[in-house]
C-alpha cells in the first residue's frame, strides 16, 4: 500500500467511525421515544431518512470524488467507476428499534475497487463501536478482535434469519435443532459478533449488501469468513449492485464456516438425489400409462 493509500485509509476510517457514532447518538432520542410509547414503528422511517441523508451528505462533502450509496443525497450511484464507494446505512435492525428494543446499529462501509476496505458499526445502546480497515485489523472500541476458530457443536451459538416467505432453507432447519440460537434485529451486529468470537455462525437468506458491507471488513480483518451460502464470494461488489435485492449470506470463523458449507452441500446433494428419484419414478409412471 502506497503512502497516499495509507493516508486515504486513515482518513476514511476516521470519518466512517465518526459518522457511525454520530448517527447512533442521533438515534437515541427517537429510540427512547419508541420505548415510552411501547413501540412506535412509525418512528423508524423518519429517523432512518434523516440520519441517512445527514451522513451521506457529510461523506459527499469530505470525499466528493467517492461514490455514495445511502440517504437521499446518495440513494443512487453518482460515479460507478469511482475507486471508493461508501455505503451509509442509518438504522440496521429497524424492527427492534421501532419496538423500543436494543439490537440495532448504524453502519458505514467503504469499498475499494469493490472489495471491503473500511467498516464501522456502532451500537448506541451498548456504546460499542466496531471498526476495521483492510490490513490494519479489527477493533471493538480499543480492543482488538479475533474470530476464534472453533468447530460447530451442541454449544455453538448461531443466528439464522427468520423467513419472510413460506419455509426456510432445509439446512437451517437442521441447525435450529442442533445448535443454540441467538438472533437480534441487526445483521451487521451479528456479523460483528462473529468477529469477536461470540457467535459461531450467521446465516441470512434475505440479507442485502447494504447491510453487510460495513461489517464485512470487520469480519475479514478479525480472521473470519463471509460469503454467499453456497461458498461463492460476495465481493468484489460493483457500486451498482449495492442497491440490489436480497442475497443468501453465510459468515463464521474459519472452521465453522467450512463445516457449515459442507453441510449445505450435503443437503443440496441429498435433495438433488431425491429429486432425481422422483423424476425417474414420474417418467416410469408415464411410460406405464
Amino acid at each position: 500500500m502506497s503512502a497516499d493509500e495509507r493516508v486515504g485509509s486513515s482518513t476514511r476510517l476516521q470519518l466512517a467511525t465518526e459518522l457511525a457514532v454520530r448517527g447512533g447518538r442521533m438515534l437515541l432520542e427517537p429510540f427512547h421515544r419508541a420505548q415510552a410509547s411501547a413501540g412506535a414503528p412509525a418512528v423508524v422511517p423518519a429517523a432512518d431518512e434523516a440520519i441517512g441523508d445527514r451522513l451521506a451528505a457529510d461523506v459527499a462533502t469530505a470525499f466528493p470524488e467517492d461514490a455514495v450509496v445511502g440517504g437521499e443525497t446518495g440513494s443512487g450511484v453518482r460515479e460507478p467507476r469511482c475507486l471508493y464507494s461508501w455505503v451509509v446505512g442509518s438504522i440496521d435492525g429497524g424492527s427492534d428499534f421501532g419496538r423500543g428494543l436494543p439490537g440495532f446499529a448504524v453502519t458505514v462501509g467503504v469499498l475499494r475497487n469493490g472489495m471491503p476496505f473500511v467498516g464501522a458499526v456502532y451500537d448506541p445502546v451498548a456504546r460499542w463501536l466496531f471498526s476495521a480497515c483492510a490490513g490494519r485489523g479489527a477493533w471493538l472500541n480499543d480492543r482488538p478482535l479475533r474470530a476464534r476458530p472453533a468447530s460447530l457443536s451442541r454449544s455453538s451459538l448461531v443466528a439464522v434469519g427468520s423467513p419472510r416467505e413460506a419455509g426456510a432453507p432445509p439446512f437451517t432447519e437442521e441447525w435450529l435443532r442442533r445448535y443454540r440460537v441467538r438472533r437480534i434485529g441487526s445483521t451487521a451486529l451479528q456479523l460483528c459478533y462473529v468477529a469477536m468470537g461470540a457467535l459461531d455462525l450467521v446465516h441470512d437468506h434475505r440479507a442485502t449488501l447494504r447491510e453487510v458491507v460495513g461489517a464485512a471488513t470487520i469480519v475479514l480483518e478479525a480472521g473470519g469468513v463471509v460469503t454467499r451460502d453456497d461458498g461463492s464470494p460476495l465481493f468484489p461488489a460493483p457500486a451498482a449492485r449495492l442497491t440490489g435485492g436480497p442475497i443468501a449470506m453465510l459468515a463464521g470463523n474459519q472452521v465453522s464456516h467450512a463445516e457449515a458449507l459442507a453441510e449445505v452441500a450435503l443437503v443440496a446433494q441429498a435433495q438433488s438425489s431425491v429429486g432425481g428419484v422422483a423424476v425417474g419414478q414420474d417418467r416410469a409412471r408415464r411410460v406405464c400409462l
